[in-house]
């Protein structure tokens, strides 16, 4: 239906019905400039993810507002603290694919964490319970979804993660400074006022960054393994590059592989985990420059999967051309996985990737 109603508006705004509303999907660059610079008590992002998660009921009781308005404790901990501790993370990450690879190679077993068995069998599990509780919390009453508190799973993790959080906030006032380096502790150091640094609510917004962790990004990495098996013969070209890239100077690693990088987003392009981005809960009436009027009540939102199979942007767009974004006589990369660009929404829009 979405993409459908895409093929027929042409560049124009159309509405979709849904369970609450109406899915108002914009498609002109001005039109998702305006999205994108206007005021969030006209349009929010946080009210759409709020109505679509369900994320107080999800997230053990995590609000979106007043205590972090602008999202600044997540930002911190995925943009820089995650960003500075990569080099380090790199080998850790690298060992444990390789263990789950040659695990599936020889028994298509992957073995749990075996210091903590229990609270990563919750943690799947959780994911599991989270995606279903969003799919069908919407075609029940509201008063039905404290229901959806997950059981077991979610509250063996909040027990778990207040006894961790409280006794790292104990070491961290005694001046240990031989606390882990992880997104537990991230988390507690990007938070800065009292109000964050609860331990109900950095349990919450590690709980979040939990369940981040394990959607679209590693759902994308699925989608490319599967890319590779069905087009084996792309699988060289991208080791080679690997290869040649592992042989420069260490401080030159992983600044330039252009055809990974291309292969990662036309991966997005072609197989994008949802199909919707930019989404905005509209809070007042919006209007237009154009005069497309939208009452309070509806999400306005950009179809992503409709506009990255759009001929007009993309040569070929029903088909995977892994290299399709690697420039044709060199090895720099015309567009890198992670860049912002017009008509490709996966990290939301160009001036707030979100």
């Amino acid at each position: 239906m979405v993409s459908e109603g895409y093929d027929q508006a042409g560049s124009s705004a159309y509405a979709v019905p849904a369970r609450e509303g109406h899915l108002v999907f914009v498609t002109s660059e001005d039109q998702i400039r305006e999205v994108e610079n206007s005021p969030i008590d006209h349009l929010s992002f946080h009210q759409a993810m709020e109505d679509r998660l369900k994320v107080k009921y999800i997230f053990a009781g995590f609000e979106m507002g007043p205590i972090d308005p602008h999202d600044a404790v997540p930002i911190r901990v995925l943009k820089t603290l995650l960003r500075a501790n990569i080099p380090n993370l790199r080998p850790r990450i690298q060992m444990a694919i390789e263990k789950a690879f040659d695990a599936c190679m020889n028994d298509g077993k992957v073995a749990s964490n075996a210091e903590k068995p229990d609270f990563f069998q919750a943690t799947r599990k959780y994911h599991r319970q989270a995606l279903f509780a969003m799919l069908t919390s919407h075609y029940f009453p509201h008063w039905t979804h404290s229901l959806l508190a997950l059981g077991g799973a979610m509250k063996k993790i909040e027990s778990y993660l207040t006894a961790e959080v409280t006794q790292r906030l104990i070491e961290i006032q005694a001046g240990n400074r031989e606390i882990p380096s992880d997104g537990i502790t991230w988390v507690i150091e990007a938070s800065t006022t009292k109000e964050q640094r609860a331990v109900k609510r950095i349990v919450q917004q590690v709980i979040l960054v939990f369940f981040a962790s394990a959607h679209q990004l590693p759902v994308l990495l699925m989608f490319s393994i599967f890319r590779l098996c069905e087009h084996p013969k792309y699988t060289q070209p991208l080791i080679t590059e690997v290869e040649t890239m592992l042989n420069l100077p260490e401080t030159d690693h992983y600044k330039s592989l252009p055809l990974l990088e291309s292969f990662l987003r036309e991966t997005a392009r072609h197989d994008p985990l949802d199909s919707l981005s930019v989404q905005r809960k509209v809070l007042k009436d919006f209007t237009f420059k154009d005069g497309t009027h939208v009452p309070a009540g509806n999400v306005i939102c950009v179809p992503q999967q409709a506009v990255m199979r759009d001929p007009r942007y993309y040569d070929q767009p029903d088909e995977f051309l892994p290299f399709r974004f690697a420039a044709k006589e060199s090895n720099d990369a015309v567009q890198k996985f992670t860049d912002l660009t017009p008509h490709f929404y996966l990290w939301g829009a160009t001036a707030k990737p979100w």
